[in-house]
């Protein structure tokens, strides 16, 4: 046996063979466990509960005839000596039988499309038609198809979708359009049984007891039909169709519903393959004359081929759940499909519950509250799993087959892997895997390349993983790999537990975006408030310290508390790297009429800075920020990005103050002041009278917006002596202040 569970070999060997990526971010694409397996595509292989990847239950190819290619398939039962019935339609109504690799035509009907089948207790074969449905018993032994088929029943109704036996051999029959369930017994003529509040009976099945349980579509109900008694509602899904319905020993009820994607290519009922084709179809005893009614609703029974299915990151809008009735009607949630819709149930001579699924084509058992995948058969559509002998067949739709248990050659799979996007150009490294190989089993590895999200002809060709785990595959974005299983003589399995798929990015430069520079003052702290920091939200500064540019949205997120420091700046700005790089930041500035860029800050982490300006003299600057991601690259393959600010004005002097007049006129003073500064607008000017209160005082232009502006201070002449107080503001918050005598 071998057994791997090292590293096959470095990254670092894949980088001499492409120096092009020499020093790229390496990362690591895991496959690991149940979620991780199920993802990929897989054809004659397991997963195990455990999440363990072996060979399945090996099936033949698919055998269907030539001429019948196009047939639509509807449904499929098996009887004791290992014979499989397949009702198809589409146009032409046939059954068909598989007796071993051989697959022949059994009976043609009337009608366009044989909808249901099930085969009796004692053998007999049933089987029923649609639009317009008959009750056909077929002799499985007649030479004519034309004539193999007689009508034993005809309910008059638009279709009929399922057929099931009791033990006594009593036969049930499910319609559509009108949601009703018929009963014939042995030696008695079809009669109507119950009907139900719903469009279609979908799927039906008897209890040990002779309890029948019906499974219908448009509102997806469980309805339970006791030999005495009334109907009852045990389950209302909360999804449109009952797909699969199956009852043990013990009177368990296992009931299976699915959301069906309408873009998986499944048409409705109402599909024209329901009604009869235009072209003439066989005919060798014409049906009674009445009107048709074409089936309604949204049964989706019939099938065309599956689209591509999407890559692992796009989700499906199908999904199925499989509920657990007791025989008291308790009802448990057994298990859920998030992106497969159920398209058949059956439980095998071991109690364990086998599902089939669509869009991958799969057979799964769950037993224990625990499900596996035991075979996989490559097409997108599985819709039943008859018993032949001690396994199982599977029949497919879309391409219509039946994959009959294989005997006599070695067991052989392929699992290939869900496609991985490694979000830019990078360069393979190598595969490394865990499990064992028993001795003469095999394990074989491929992997490609391409840069479409689905693998296309643009592709790379598999190519074969050396012992080392290395392969060379153009650089690309997109990878894939595969696996080839090959049981041992004996039969034993290789069993791949986990796959660890190597890559190197090719480095790409960080984004730098969102620099903005706060209002004069404005800072952030992650702790205490510090000395000289006041909040914002102080009443005496709330409003007056006004901003040459607002904040951008975002700016500061996460940066803590926002506060106010005279003569301080804040520059904020938000970075990021494609490689998930670590980034450090680096704040330059340099004086407008100047060339050299003198550093602020090096080595940042945050994506802020508040420094103290007053370190510069007055002027006009402008502040650049880099982004470098060196501490995650080598030296030489290191890459910056940069941001620069608009001019910026640094301006840490006060307005210059000038009493231009005082004087009285009438019952008032009146004081008129020169506000003069070098760089800034004046913006604001107050006034009290013995530090009573600040009043707003108005420019005399009428706005506040200019380095010279003049305001007047008027008030009210003070009873006795006074001090009127003025105070003026710049846009960058520097504050000047003057004040006269009275009297004059």
């Amino acid at each position: 046996m071998r057994r791997s569970t090292m590293v096959l070999a470095s990254l670092a060997a894949a980088v001499f063979v492409a120096p092009l990526l020499l020093g790229g971010t390496s990362r690591i694409a895991v496959t690991a466990g149940a979620r991780d397996f199920l993802a990929g595509d897989s054809k004659g292989v397991a997963v195990s509960a455990d999440g363990r990847l072996t060979l399945g239950a090996a099936l033949a190819a698919r055998a269907w005839p030539d001429d019948a290619a196009d047939a639509a398939v509807f449904a499929a039962a098996a009887d004791g000596s290992g014979r499989v019935f397949v009702a198809t339609g589409g146009g032409l109504g046939r059954l068909f039988v598989s007796n071993g690799a051989n697959v022949k035509l059994l009976f043609t009907a009337p009608e366009p499309n044989i909808t249901a089948v099930a085969v009796a207790p004692d053998g007999a074969v049933v089987c029923a038609s649609s639009p317009n449905g008959k009750i056909y018993r077929v002799d499985p032994e007649a030479a004519d198809a034309a004539k193999s088929g007689a009508v034993v029943g005809d309910p008059k109704e638009a279709a009929i979708w399922a057929l099931a036996f009791a033990k006594d051999g009593t036969l049930y029959v499910g319609t559509g359009n009108k949601g009703r369930v018929y009963r014939k017994t042995p030696s008695g003529t079809l009669e109507l049984f119950h009907e139900i509040e719903d469009v279609h009976i979908r799927a039906l099945a008897v209890g040990p007891d002779g309890t029948v349980y019906a499974g219908t579509s448009d509102r997806g109900l469980v309805v339970a039909f006791p030999l005495q008694g009334s109907p009852r509602t045990l389950y209302d899904f909360s999804r449109p169709e009952v797909t699969g319905l199956a009852v043990d020993a013990r009177g368990v009820l296992y009931a299976a519903a699915s959301q069906i994607d309408p873009a998986s290519g499944r048409p409705a009922l109402t599909d024209l393959r329901l009604r009869p084709a235009p072209a003439p179809t066989p005919t060798p005893t014409p049906a009674p004359a009445r009107t048709e009614e074409a089936p309604r609703g949204s049964v989706s029974v019939s099938a065309s081929t599956f689209t591509v299915r999407p890559s692992a990151e796009t989700r499906s809008a199908s999904s199925s759940e499989i509920a657990v009735i007791q025989p008291d009607g308790f009802v448990e949630p057994g298990w859920l499909f998030p992106e497969e819709s159920i398209l058949g149930l059956r439980l095998d001579a071991n109690g364990a519950l086998l599902v089939v699924t669509g869009s991958r084509g799969r057979v799964y058992e769950w037993k224990d509250r625990r499900v596996r995948l035991v075979a996989s058969t490559g097409e997108k559509l599985a819709l039943a799993v008859p018993a032949v002998g001690s396994g199982f067949a599977v029949v497919t739709m879309g391409a219509a087959g039946i994959l009959r248990p294989d005997v006599g050659n070695p067991p052989s799979g392929t699992f290939t892997s869900a496609v991985k996007d490694a979000s830019r150009l990078s360069t393979f490294g190598h595969l490394r895997w865990e499990g064992h190989v028993p001795a003469g089993a095999a394990l074989s590895l491929f992997v490609r390349a391409g840069n479409s999200d689905k693998p296309d002809a643009t592709w790379s060709a598999w190519m074969p993983v050396g012992a080392d785990g290395g392969a060379r595959p153009p650089v690309a974005r997109f990878f894939q790999w595969k696996a080839s299983l090959t049981a041992s003589p004996k039969g034993e399995s290789p069993v791949l537990e986990r796959m660890d798929l190597s890559y190197s990015e090719r480095n790409a430069r960080p984004v730098l975006e969102n620099l903005a520079l706060l209002e004069p003052g404005a800072v952030f702290s992650r702790g205490g408030t510090g000395l000289g920091v006041l909040s914002v939200t102080n009443p005496d500064e709330s409003g007056i310290y006004s901003g040459l540019e607002a904040p951008r949205d975002g700016a500061g997120e996460g940066s803590g508390k926002r506060l106010f420091r005279k003569g301080y700046r804040t520059l904020t700005w938000k970075g990021t790297d494609p490689n998930g790089d670590t980034l450090r930041y680096e704040v330059e500035a340099r004086r407008e009429e100047g060339s050299a860029w003198f550093p602020v800050r090096k080595d940042l982490e945050d994506t802020y800075l508040s420094f103290d300006t007053t370190a510069l003299s007055d002027g006009r600057y402008r502040f650049r920020v880099t982004a470098s991601d060196r501490l995650s690259q080598p030296e030489s393959e290191a890459l910056t990005a940069r941001e620069e600010t608009g001019v910026v004005v640094i301006d840490n002097t006060p307005p210059v103050l000038k009493v231009e007049s005082k004087k009285a006129e009438g019952d008032s003073v009146v004081v008129t002041v020169l506000a003069t500064d070098a760089l800034s607008p004046v913006t604001k000017a107050e006034g009290a009278v013995n530090a009573d209160r600040w009043r707003l005082l108005p420019a005399e232009d009428g706005a506040a917006d200019s380095p010279i502006e003049r305001f007047v201070f008027r008030v009210p002449k003070p009873p006795g002596p006074a001090v009127l107080s003025m105070r003026v503001l710049d846009a960058m918050g520097n504050v000047a202040a003057i004040s006269v005598e009275w009297p004059f």
